[in-house]
């Protein structure tokens, strides 16, 4: 994480994404790493080295739940990235956070904003 930090400073970038051996997505400098494309939500399996954040925990709980969405805990390449509807990074300090670009593509946030109101809602009911 700490190259990873000096990497995006350096290159003024807002985050960047790590990567492990086998060249998977793992999750970003600052949380959790989640792709939309249509119905389906995905996230890297805590096996290819994501951590067990606590946000993500509670999202992935809920997604299970809703059913509206298919949630797929699975490798993700480069290469889906851009191929994604969405994608967002959730932390403890900022709940889900949407990404607006990767390289040239742009990303809406139909889903990680229904996705926020509805933990949001979860959390204040208890």
């Amino acid at each position: 994480n700490v190259l990873g930090g000096i990497f995006a400073r350096e290159n003024n970038y807002h985050n960047c994404l790590l990567v492990n051996e086998k060249k998977s997505v793992v999750e970003a400098l600052n949380g959790n790493l989640f792709l939309v494309k249509g119905d389906r939500i995905k996230t890297p399996p805590l096996t290819d080295g994501a951590l067990n954040g606590i946000t993500r925990k509670q999202l992935v709980n809920m997604i299970k739940k809703l059913q509206e969405y298919n949630f797929e805990e699975v490798s993700i390449s480069p290469f889906e990235l851009q191929k994604a509807d969405e994608l967002f990074i959730t932390n403890v300090i900022v709940g889900i956070q949407p990404i607006s670009k990767y390289r040239k593509k742009e990303y809406t946030n139909t889903v990680a904003k229904d996705l926020l109101a509805k933990l949001n809602a979860k959390a204040r009911l208890g």
